[in-house]
């Protein structure tokens, strides 16, 4: 009798293979970030003290396999090849075991295709691979086990035939598929926003603003905080936070930071935005608060946010610390290697730790910028934050103290005011007229206002804020 072309063996080959490509297409193109999140929320490291950490740890040997593996998902092509290798690993050893166990296994090649549902379900939120690599072990243990037995006892169990059995196979193969990516994609709506939250962050470390801006609209900052926090964040460092503060959503200075959120992705940002105001004292403090979500204390992240800040402070002794730990991992050879080189520049310098301030910035942002702004006086991008956050306060007497205070440097007679200011200033003109005494106000913001004033005095309030929708007045308002 002639063999079938599709042989059962051969049929494991290719259902494995198209489900690997499938899932690594799911992982590469719907959660590349997310994967290059995983990593550094992880940590790995070959120093001797590391594996008993995880043995005493829940997560045991599962855990230590899986932060091994996750050291790669800083390049998202082999974190996406590791999540799919996870998911289809069991359905190779299952499809093996049937093999061996069966003469003609042709009508239930199918059952092979189980675990695969199993692990998908929950593998997007197994953040330490813990319930992956443990079904990746079981499975391969009693694939060899079988392997073994079926070495030694010859016979197989015979089946009965049934025609249609590659039908079969190949319709349940597909709903199975069908199944599994929609657990990956459909099934947990947090699976999306996680991505987004990871792409943020992502573009957020790599300074890409304008990228942010455009990713997140007026809309989306209004809704979210994290996203509310990266757009103004991305207007700060572009120099566009007095243009359009209000418009994505600014409501009061406690949108700046996070104060009590623990969130990763929280905690990440604040580490980011005192990151880019050069207050490294905080990004040092954020920095131990992120490594401890960790399992061992620490995270890749972490560590590359303290080796860098203890760099650009000049301090050796605890620079080299972090940098001779990541040293210890698999995938820090070229940033261990440009660190190096930057810690030799330091070796010999004094530390630097300028104000006392930077050790309680956590506790009170109005309280820390203002200090900043007082020792920085000529720094527009402090001066913005704590203006348009008195502005967001409703701190209007304050706003006039300060602004006053910082114009002499940085907006001299004759220099244009943002537009926000312009809009605060002349609003509390209505009231204290001299307080635009020694400030140039455009003649687009006076026609503007006066033309906001004509709405409202005649009963359109409604029409006169949708069509200044972005300005001071309508916030105020």
């Amino acid at each position: 009798m002639k063999k079938p072309f599709f042989t059962p063996a051969k049929l494991l080959i290719l259902v494995s293979a198209v489900l690997f490509l499938v899932f690594w297409s799911v992982w590469f193109f719907c959660y590349r970030y997310y994967l290059i999140w995983l990593e550094g929320y992880s940590f790995f490291s070959t120093l001797p003290d590391f594996l008993p950490q995880y043995l005493d740890a829940q997560e045991g040997i599962p855990g230590y396999v899986g932060a091994f593996l996750h050291q790669f998902y800083a390049m998202p092509v082999l974190g996406a090849a590791i999540q799919s290798f996870l998911a289809v690993w069991p359905v190779v050893c299952a499809g093996i075991i049937i093999l061996r166990l069966f003469k003609n296994p042709e009508w239930l090649m199918w059952i092979s295709l189980i675990p695969l549902l199993f692990i998908t379900h929950r593998q997007f939120w197994d953040l330490h691979l813990y319930y992956t690599v443990i079904a990746d072990m079981l499975l391969t243990a009693a694939m060899i086990l079988t392997v073994v037995v079926t070495a030694l006892v010859k016979s197989k169990c015979k089946l009965p035939q049934w025609k249609g059995s590659l039908y079969v196979n190949m319709a349940l193969t597909l709903v199975a598929t069908v199944i599994s990516v929609y657990f990956l994609t459909g099934l947990h709506k947090s699976n999306r926003i996680h991505e987004e939250k990871a792409r943020l962050e992502y573009l957020g470390e790599n300074h890409r603003w304008k990228d942010i801006l455009e990713e997140v609209s007026p809309k989306d900052a209004k809704e979210d905080e994290l996203k509310r926090a990266y757009a103004l964040l991305a207007l700060s460092e572009s120099g566009l936070l007095t243009d359009h503060a209000f418009r994505y959503g600014l409501d009061g200075q406690d949108d700046f930071v996070f104060y009590e959120n623990i969130d990763p992705f929280c905690i990440n940002y604040n580490a980011l935005f005192y990151q880019c105001l050069e207050m490294r004292n905080a990004v040092i403090h954020q920095a131990y608060q992120l490594g401890v979500q960790s399992v061992t204390g620490v995270s890749f992240a972490s560590l590359r946010y303290l080796a860098d800040t203890y760099i650009e402070l000049k301090d050796y002794t605890m620079a080299r610390k972090y940098v001779d730990i990541l040293s210890h991992s698999s995938c820090h050879g070229k940033w261990v290697k440009e660190r190096r080189t930057r810690l030799e520049a330091i070796k010999h310098e004094t530390p630097v730790y300028e104000y006392d301030e930077y050790k309680a910035t956590i506790s009170n942002f109005s309280h820390t910028i203002s200090s900043m702004v007082d020792r920085n006086r000529g720094n527009r991008k402090y001066a913005d934050l704590l203006l348009c956050s008195l502005l967001a306060d409703e701190e209007g007497e304050q706003f006039k103290q300060i602004f006053r205070y910082v114009a002499e440097i940085q907006y001299p007679t004759g220099d244009t005011i943002p537009r926000l200011y312009e809009e605060a200033l002349i609003l509390i003109a209505m009231v204290e007229p001299d307080v635009l005494a020694g400030y140039k106000i455009s003649e687009d913001t006076r026609r503007r206002f006066a033309d906001y004033i004509t709405m409202m005095n005649a009963g359109k309030g409604t029409q006169a804020l949708r069509k200044h929708a972005d300005t001071y007045w309508a916030y105020s308002y």
